[in-house]
């Protein structure tokens, strides 16, 4: 199987969107919701592409002196291969490239793939923004670059 991570543009990379379960806000598909976003602040776009489908995507940008990954999303067909550990050592190359000591992003509790992924890539946790639905607290994390 081969599996392709590169910069592309929000247009490209959104293509995949409506193959994830997991996404519950329409807009969040749709290019000028993105951009608002990220609001002109530098950003990395990227797309996993396996034997030349999209099946993926990563979006990240500049948040309080951190490189926040907005979002991070695969096709079900395709998890578990090795597609997200990819695209994150990509994003975390990027940012230590680009001079940020920290990564940052936010998860949701009931997304217990993602949550053992993070312990196993040291990151750590931060906070825990309650909601109503436990399930759905939200859990910021970072990991030092």
């Amino acid at each position: 199987m081969d599996i392709i991570i590169k910069e592309t543009s929000l247009e490209e990379s959104l293509k995949v969107f409506c193959k994830i379960p997991e996404w519950d806000r329409p807009e969040a598909g749709e290019v000028d919701f993105c951009e608002k976003q990220i609001n002109g602040r530098e950003s990395l776009v990227l797309s996993a592409y396996v034997n030349d489908h999209n099946v993926g995507y990563l979006i990240a940008y500049e948040k309080n002196n951190t490189f926040y990954c907005w979002v991070a999303a695969i096709d079900p067909n395709y998890r578990r291969i090795g597609i997200l550990t990819k695209m994150m050592n990509i994003y975390e190359d990027y940012a230590k490239n680009n001079h940020y000591k920290k990564l940052t992003l936010k998860t949701i509790n009931n997304k217990r793939a993602m949550l053992c992924y993070l312990v196993k890539n040291h990151w750590k946790f931060v906070e825990v923004i309650k909601k109503d639905n436990i399930d759905l607290n939200e859990i910021l994390v970072e990991k030092e670059i």
